[in-house]
């Protein structure tokens, strides 16, 4: 099973979302952008990987005791990016402000996942939410090119969201596209 830890937005949030992606799609080449559908938008906490079945549950248990004390939250959507840069993109996303609290989740996880053979991140966790992905078969040219026209524009803040549950998901990977099942939706202490 392939799974991953994340926190889903509002549908108010969403919408705000959608209008941004449906003008950037105005301006890059159709061929070119994988773009994320509203529906299956959310912002990757700890992406884990292939599991095997047998393992779910202890994940499960490491999740909930991660976040047993982990109090809701704040976070704003606002700002555009591209990794690994503007020159040559390959990720278009949205950037993240006060998302510390989101660090020290993942940063925890990323610890104690690692008891059950979860493999550790290599680089600092970075909060932002994937909107795009350059597609493989897109040239060199049109991928700069994407780079210049979208680095153009800036997303000014949406607004305050207020995280008060993660999700683990599974991810199965299809033809038109990835199909999320919720695994585990657990809430964070109200007290």
């Amino acid at each position: 099973m392939r799974i991953f830890v994340a926190i889903d937005f509002p549908q108010d949030m969403l919408l705000k979302i959608e209008q941004i992606v449906s003008f950037f799609k105005t301006k890059t080449p159709p061929v070119a952008l994988n773009w994320v559908q509203t529906e299956h938008l959310h912002l990757t906490v700890k992406f884990i990987g292939e599991v095997r079945e047998h393992k779910v549950k202890p994940i499960q248990e490491v999740l909930v005791n991660t976040l047993v004390d982990q109090a809701p939250f704040d976070i704003e959507v606002g700002g555009l990016g591209m990794y690994p840069h503007k020159q040559t993109p390959r990720v278009i996303w949205l950037g993240i402000t006060g998302g510390e609290p989101l660090i020290k989740i993942h940063t925890q996880l990323d610890k104690n996942l690692a008891s059950l053979d979860v493999k550790r991140e290599g680089r600092p966790f970075s909060p932002h939410l994937t909107i795009a992905r350059v597609r493989r078969q897109a040239d060199q040219a049109m991928v700069k090119s994407i780079g210049q026209t979208l680095s153009q524009f800036n997303v000014d803040p949406l607004g305050a969201v207020t995280i008060d549950q993660v999700q683990l998901y599974q991810s199965v990977l299809t033809p038109s596209g990835p199909n999320y099942t919720t695994l585990l939706s657990i809430p964070l202490n109200k007290v």
